[in-house]
């Protein structure tokens, strides 16, 4: 694998980011509110 290879592999998977802390949130948010309804 190239450098060049490498940095498009890097563009493509950071403009992923905000979907991913998105998706992550939710999951973390729905089991902190399934944690307290258990409580």
């Amino acid at each position: 694998m190239t450098r060049d290879q490498l940095n498009r592999e890097l563009r493509m998977h950071s403009a992923t980011w905000p979907a991913v802390l998105i998706v992550y949130g939710l999951i973390v948010g729905t089991m902190v509110l399934s944690a307290m309804s258990m409580t």
